[in-house]
């Protein structure tokens, strides 16, 4: 696949709606396509802010009442009966419709509205797409976790459990103070050959005993994984393999297990 093909295809595969198997086509360009990538994470950023800025709108109490009033039975006086009779029959069904499209939107609406799984999610793609596309992927470069966590003293109310695995191929390129969830959080940075991986890291309350359940997905092009441990949210966003998140999962799951 060109980059001309590819980049006309981007705008469809991040709103999800290219074909499965030009999606093929494309992860396979974008593994070996510095510029293309790039382009994607520009795209996925403006879709992902649209969606976040956009609002759902519930019709207001008073708008319902008045269609309620209009549809609740009273007593007719003597000049009202013939519509009784004759006008109301005719318009019953259209007031009947109306509450139940009323009804069916307020219902639709609640349904389309994210759970609090999602907006984390979608925070976290976000975050990660963000920091792709401008210049401050990175606060503190380094490689060092005795540089990193220290800097994060006084930015953070917690400490940030910072490790370093370039032996195992994902090494440490630095960290970030980013806004995940309502809060400020830390990001650390890795890298694992082309790809860029942002570990997210804040406190949430989980137990000590509590094992470790390892939740993944697909958002926008990008894969996440995400897990609590020793009273720690963890979240990994980026465009890397499932199966190449999966083995820096698993070492943190043991730095975190020392």
């Amino acid at each position: 696949m060109e980059c001309s093909e590819a980049r006309n295809l981007i705008a469809a595969y991040v709103d999800g709606e290219a074909a499965p198997a030009r999606v093929a086509f494309l992860d396979a360009h974008l593994a070996g396509c510095l510029g293309c990538r790039r382009e994607r994470a520009a795209q996925s950023f403006v879709h992902l802010e649209l969606r976040r800025v956009a609002t759902h709108h519930v019709a207001p109490p008073a708008l319902r009442e008045r269609v309620r009033a209009l549809t609740r039975p009273r007593r007719p006086g003597r000049r009202e009966r013939w519509w009784a009779r004759w006008g109301a029959p005719m318009l019953a069904p259209a007031a009947g419709l109306a509450v139940a499209a009323l009804f069916a939107s307020n219902v639709y609406l609640a349904a389309s509205r994210p759970s609090a799984d999602e907006r984390l999610a979608e925070d976290v793609v976000t975050s990660h797409v963000r920091a792709l596309v401008s210049d401050r992927a990175i606060d503190v470069v380094s490689s060092d976790r005795h540089t990193v966590k220290p800097w994060y003293v006084g930015k953070l109310d917690y400490s940030p459990p910072v490790a370093d695995y370039a032996d195992q191929g994902y090494a440490l390129v630095g960290g970030r103070l980013d806004y995940v969830g309502g809060r400020p959080v830390a990001a650390l940075v890795y890298r694992h050959g082309v790809h860029v991986v942002d570990a997210f890291v804040w406190p949430d309350g989980s137990t000590e005993a509590a094992p470790a359940v390892v939740h993944a997905e697909a958002r926008r092009g990008y894969n996440l994984m995400h897990w609590s441990a020793k009273g720690m949210a963890y979240w990994l966003a980026s465009d890397m393999d499932p199966v190449e998140m999966e083995r820096l999962e698993l070492l943190m799951a043991d730095a975190r297990a020392m």
